[in-house]
């Protein structure tokens, strides 16, 4: 496998998220923006990504603090109650949000 290129990293997390307990989902490809009631995972294979939750700084940078580092998940299954409005989530593999995994997620 190559170098990650924005179009399949984008492709790769929209297939990878997984939206469970869901009564309605509306996905716009362009925006990378998902408007959801419920609860998100993250399916990826172990070990090869990670998923941060991040501020939206953070997701505009792709960068996260010491703080969002640490409480980072690497399980390849990773489970994530939503706040109400824009959650921000990133790759925190160098390299891998700069190539577009990265996602906001609104909750309603």
């Amino acid at each position: 496998m190559g170098a990650l290129r924005t179009p399949s990293a984008c492709k790769f997390l929209l297939i990878s998220l997984v939206l469970v307990g869901l009564s309605s989902i509306s996905i716009t490809d362009a925006a990378k923006k998902f408007h959801i009631v419920g609860d998100s995972g993250f399916k990826y294979p172990e070990g090869a990504h990670n998923t941060v939750r991040v501020s939206e700084s953070g997701y505009s940078s792709c960068e996260a603090t010491e703080m969002e580092s640490m409480n980072a998940m690497w399980t390849g299954n990773d489970m994530y109650s939503l706040g109400k409005g824009d959650n921000y989530f990133i790759c925190g593999i160098p390299g891998h949000c700069g190539a577009g995994m990265k996602v906001k997620i609104f909750a309603k």
